[in-house]
């Protein structure tokens, strides 16, 4: 492991180059004073990634780093939500009288009632802790956290509406949907959209051993969000309609609905859209139409989605492959990446060889691209499978 390149890497940013060089690392590199100083490093330095990384590899987080400092401690203590979160991700029992848990716990308090960090997310830390140490405060409480900011994107109100959706439960969607329909205060209605979208999004991760559960509250709530499908003008709170909206919809084509939303002038409107939409549709060639507009949209991430909804569908044409032709040269890595495999999986010879190139750039499975080129392969081993089996 050389140290001096990953701190280097670490410094300015590179979190990319960070976890190729870890890759490899031995046990006895990881049970080193280096990686106590690379992770104590990544952690100052806001470099979620590359503490994850080590954490997983199970870097010792509790190991003091120098002069004593406790990790979880000090993490807590600045409000580096990200950071503390990668920290206790293998913390085995937060329950016990001095875990990781309750000494952040103690840290993030202390650094409120200190009014220490106005803009740091101790909020976002103690909801966090308390759900974990099994607090539950009422969705009120957790409401006037996340309003502490008023910031949609901020980790207080972020983690007040995560948790709050964790709970699945009659109360608290019966209280979602009375503060989505505040129309006083346009950031507690936008909270309560929020927590809308959360509850969705936590019953469909449910374990598969609960498949038989049901959404009880699903009809009422795909009642209420679509109507403001049309009617909604704030973008950042259209978006999280139209989230919503795809966990709730029970009609037989869901995509429909979001189809024109392809053409928002808002950049977050259409990035949510693109997550959504797909050509598998009864209106057809108006999604590919939709895809096809989203594939040229000044959103890198945004036309990476699109390009590869494009790439996936069983749609070839010119008029397609010049859209993944126009997206080789992509300033953007992956929406060259997935361009090149939409001309690879139609058998193009100039996306085989994008992806070769794409390839050779590659060091290791740590880097940009290793796993979106494994699903890449694997669908051209199934078309060359597909295609012998008819010959």
């Amino acid at each position: 492991m050389d140290l001096p390149l990953l701190l280097a890497a670490v410094e300015r940013g590179d979190e990319d180059t960070a976890l190729e060089l870890l890759f490899g690392a031995s046990a006895g590199d990881l049970a080193s004073e280096d990686a106590v100083t690379l992770l104590a490093a990544a952690a100052r330095a806001g470099r979620q990634r590359v503490v994850d990384h080590l954490v997983v590899w199970d870097v010792d987080v509790t190991r003091p780093w120098e002069g004593g400092v406790d990790p979880v401690a000090w993490a807590a203590e600045n409000g580096r939500y990200l950071v503390l979160e990668a920290l206790l991700s293998r913390s085995g029992d937060p329950l016990s009288d001095d875990s990781p848990h309750r000494r952040a716990l103690r840290a993030a308090q202390a650094a409120l009632a200190s009014g220490a960090g106005d803009g740091s997310a101790h909020r976002a830390i103690v909801t966090d802790l308390e759900a974990a140490l099994g607090v539950r405060h009422s969705p009120d409480e957790l409401l006037a956290r996340a309003l502490v900011h008023r910031d949609p994107d901020h980790d207080d109100w972020w983690a007040s509406a995560y948790q709050l959706g964790l709970r699945m439960d009659r109360e608290t969607f019966d209280w979602a949907l009375e503060t989505a329909r505040d129309t006083t205060d346009p950031d507690r209605r936008r909270f309560g959209l929020d927590v809308l979208n959360h509850l969705a999004i936590a019953f469909s991760a449910r374990p598969d051993d609960d498949e038989a559960v049901e959404l009880p509250f699903a009809r009422e709530a795909e009642d209420f969000l679509r109507p403001l499908l049309d009617g909604e003008q704030d973008p950042r709170t259209l978006s999280v309609v139209i989230r919503a909206l795809s966990f709730y919809d029970s009609s037989d084509d869901p995509v429909t609905a979001f189809l024109p939303y392809a053409h928002h002038a808002d950049p977050g409107v259409r990035a949510c859209v693109s997550t959504i939409i797909h050509s598998n549709t009864a209106r057809r060639e108006e999604a590919l139409a939709a895809l096809v507009h989203l594939a040229d949209d000044p959103v890198p991430v945004t036309r990476a989605n699109a390009l590869y909804k494009l790439a996936r569908s069983d749609v070839d044409t010119p008029e397609l492959r010049a859209v993944f032709a126009a997206h080789l040269a992509d300033p953007f890595f992956y929406a060259r990446l997935k361009a090149a495999a939409g001309l690879a999986l139609r058998g193009e010879e100039r996306g085989l060889a994008a992806l070769d190139e794409i390839r050779s750039g590659i060091k290791n499975m740590n880097s940009p691209g290793w796993g979106s080129l494994g699903v890449i392969d694997h669908l051209l081993r199934v078309r060359a499978e597909t295609a012998a089996g008819r010959n």
